[in-house]
């Protein structure tokens, strides 16, 4: 294990974006050299493929070192890494570096064992478990490229991600509590692989007795236990990879059509996330860092396991619904039991917490341990963040960032120095993150103007590299409509102090409490039944959801049921996207409104639902349990 160099910390926020602006890459040189390396790099940031940016692309890495061995190595083994805490089990369980470290070898020489090919990728598809960690980092060690998918997706999704993925692998377990109750997942995954043309060679199933039963499939299905205790005299291999080496595929929620998976690289990302953690959030050995996500969410990616690890501090999985059936919150509890300093959570959740909680202060005479609530993933009203600041006694810091970016674009920052918060907006930008604010054009905007968000190239590390095996659709994706300028597809503008203020999307997707959703995506789902002639959906504000979708639909024939179609539609929504998605209103209309090169004017969509007129009949379906 070789570092590369001291560490220089940043003084504050500010000094620290003008550190980064006098000399970008080395800046971002310092942060690498905090990691181990198998290799140094020599050449900090490779431009020979712009716009296809790579870091530190002739050094070598593994991430589950950075993760695990390298604290054993420093003296840290006894140290909590990992708590797991699942009420519906009754289980509670402290993993420390050493036994993470030991978890983690043993199933990647399982896994080893099973001869993967380099370049081969393992799909996940577990619950909010501690396997599931030791599921990412035994991948990382063998050097194997991941794909979580979250286990509440559709079976179609899943097919569909099982497709384009290509896994040689499959890791799943018998069940989980996605919700109070336990699912199966078996029947999920083999629906999945039914009308699948790929197949995996293997699935290693974690059985959980508290959880459904896994009937195993002869010469195909191989139990986790006793694949781990068959492979207790093999050797683990450490493979260091490339900077560059994909280290995970993570795919956009919403996705019906092709599937979009962001690739992240390994040396980069973990360059981003050691600073962000430290100089955002805060947090460093000894603290207990709770970011209340599914490992495979891009939040549960970068902070439950890869953030919280590399910078060794101690990390929480939870199992299970933050606000149980009797409307009572688990984050009292957790946050008073284990001693969270910060919690990274979403708008979405507080929202559940604040209907469900009649308490301020719930801490008792010591107080609460946290130190600050970080709030991500969607727009937080200011009354919200009130809420959450008297509800927790503490600061709260709202921040932007995307599953594309994999750590905050912009925030204040809790470990440089917290600067003046101005509700509702978003704080500064970051080190590594060029904003400018432009118009439809391309041309830059004064100061105050809204426009388009956009960042000016080399995305710094830690950002999507491409989309997995798709260079030119990473490049018209991303980087066509402003040339130079990665496309947040955000609107927004930055005011005299240099403040951010973002006012919402630019493009079709529509964020449904805190999940993105692709309206052309349910407008291809729409499109399937025979009775649709045509049909547009956008987003219409929700106090709730922050958004939710409105189906414009042209039926084929004028004699039609408007309520039994209005639950047919809903259902292949429901099927091919999740319920999640909440397409609980549809608007039947004789046509649509168009401009002169026949696009729908989507915003004469908008501007009906704003007034209510020009509808010619509604069905209004009602979701169960919907909150309006």
């Amino acid at each position: 294990m070789v570092r590369s160099g001291g560490h220089h910390p940043s003084a504050g926020p500010l000094n620290a974006h003008a550190e980064w602006l006098g000399d970008p890459e080395a800046f971002w040189e310092r942060q690498a050299a905090r990691l181990v390396w198998e290799k140094p790099w020599k050449t900090p940031l490779d431009a020979a493929s712009a716009p296809l940016y790579r870091w530190f692309p002739d050094g070598m890495i593994n991430a589950a070192e950075n993760c695990l061995d390298v604290h054993l190595a420093e003296g840290r083994g006894d140290a909590p890494a990992l708590i797991f805490d699942s009420p519906q089990t009754g289980t509670k369980d402290v993993y420390t570096y050493r036994r993470l470290h030991q978890e983690v070898v043993a199933f990647a020489a399982a896994l080893d064992g099973l001869a993967p090919n380099a370049d081969d990728t393992v799909l996940i598809f577990m619950p909010a478990i501690a396997r599931t960690v030791v599921a990412m980092l035994a991948c990382a060690r063998l050097g194997l490229t991941h794909s979580v998918v979250i286990t509440s997706v559709p079976v179609s999704v899943l097919r569909d991600r099982i497709e384009d993925a290509r896994p040689a692998i499959v890791l799943t377990a018998s069940g989980g509590f996605d919700g109070p109750d336990a699912t199966d997942y078996q029947p999920l995954l083999e629906a999945a692989l039914a009308g699948a043309a790929h197949h995996p060679n293997h699935i290693v199933v974690l059985q959980r007795p508290e959880a459904g039963r896994w009937t195993p499939a002869a010469g195909r299905d191989l139990d986790w236990s006793g694949l781990v205790a068959g492979s207790a005299t093999a050797r683990s291999r450490l493979v260091h990879v490339p900077s560059t080496h994909p280290l995970y595929l993570l795919y956009t929620s919403g996705s019906t059509a092709r599937p979009k998976a962001v690739t992240r690289d390994t040396g980069g990302y973990l360059t981003a996330l050691r600073w962000a953690v430290q100089n955002v959030f805060g947090v460093g050995p000894g603290d207990v860092f709770w970011t209340d996500s599914h490992p495979g969410w891009v939040m549960g990616h970068s902070f439950t396991v890869y953030g919280a690890l590399v910078s060794g501090a101690t990390t929480i999985v939870h199992e299970g619904p933050q606000v149980d059936t009797s409307g009572s919150s688990v984050f009292p509890r957790i946050i008073s039991e284990y001693g969270v300093s910060v919690l990274f959570t979403t708008p979405m959740t507080l929202r559940r917490m604040r209907r469900a909680s009649h308490r301020h202060r719930p801490f008792g005479a010591d107080g609460s341990p946290l130190r600050a609530v970080f709030l991500a993933s969607e727009r937080v009203e200011p009354d919200l963040m009130a809420w959450t600041g008297e509800f927790f006694d503490c600061p709260v810091v709202d921040n932007w960032w995307q599953t594309e970016t994999g750590w905050p674009i912009a925030s204040n920052c809790l470990g440089s120095g917290l600067l003046p918060v101005k509700p509702g907006s978003v704080s500064r930008p970051l080190p590594g993150y060029r904003i400018e604010v432009l118009d439809d054009e391309g041309r830059p905007l004064p100061t105050g103007e809204q426009g388009h968000l956009a960042v000016k190239l080399p995305l710094p590390p830690g950002c999507l590299t491409t989309l997995w095996d798709d260079d030119q659709r990473f490049i018209d994706t991303y980087l066509t409509n402003f040339p130079g300028y990665y496309d947040t597809s955000d609107a927004g503008h930055i005011d005299e102090d240099g403040y951010l203020w973002i006012a919402g999307r630019t493009d079709d997707i529509i964020n449904v409490g805190g999940d993105s959703l692709s309206g052309i995506d349910v407008e291809h789902v729409l499109g399937r039944h025979p009775a649709v002639e045509r049909c547009a959906v956008v987003a219409a504000p929700d106090p709730f959801y922050t958004q939710v979708p409105v189906a414009f639909v042209v039926p084929r024939h004028e004699n039609f049921d408007p309520a039994n179609l209005a639950h047919e539609l809903r259902g292949l929504v429901d099927e091919r996207i999740g319920e999640w998605a909440r397409l609980n209103r549809l608007v039947f209309v004789r046509t649509l409104t168009y401009t002169t090169s026949r696009k729908i004017k989507r915003s004469d969509l908008r501007a009906w639902l704003s007034v209510g007129t020009g509808l010619d009949i509604v069905a209004d379906i009602g979701l169960p349990g919907r909150i309006s």
